[in-house]
């Protein structure tokens, strides 16, 4: 981890940012379901045969969900750079993980939230992963480290 470019939160920025993950992780869930649909689709429509040619019989369907698979796949992205961008990291879409970097009582550690929790209440070190997190306790010191002077 490089000090001088991760961003580290603090626990009210990390938990400012909870009702705009809360929007982008529900869709991605939702983009998640109609990629594998779509993927399901194709495979079925494949499934039908090709014609004497070697087109697909049901090309025009095939077409068709090649085609929202594209835009499923494409808006996930979207979403996830977005949130790479902010600093954050995306641990797992179907669990609606989302950890932050940040510094608990010294320690460089990630702070840790999952879809429906109401705020980022847990933090695990950054090989522990989500088994790992401990809570939030009031009286540890979130401040990261100064940064150094250009």
């Amino acid at each position: 981890m490089d000090e001088l470019t991760t961003r580290h939160f603090r626990v009210a920025e990390a938990n400012a940012m909870v009702p705009t993950l809360e929007r982008l992780v529900t869709r991605l869930q939702a983009l998640l379901e109609e990629a594998r649909a779509r993927q399901r689709e194709l495979e079925l429509i494949q499934a039908v045969g090709t014609r004497d040619d070697g087109s697909l019989i049901m090309a025009a369907d095939h077409r068709e969900a090649k085609a929202r698979l594209r835009a499923a796949v494409s808006e996930a992205n979207d979403i996830i750079d977005s949130i790479q961008r902010a600093g954050c990291q995306l641990k797992s879409v179907e669990l609606g993980l989302v950890d932050f970097p940040a510094v608990i009582n010294g320690r460089e550690v990630l702070l840790c939230w999952r879809l429906g929790e109401p705020e980022v209440m847990y933090y695990h070190g950054w090989h522990d992963g989500y088994a790992g997190r401990q809570p939030i306790l009031p009286h540890d010191d979130d401040t990261p480290p100064a940064r150094p002077e250009k």
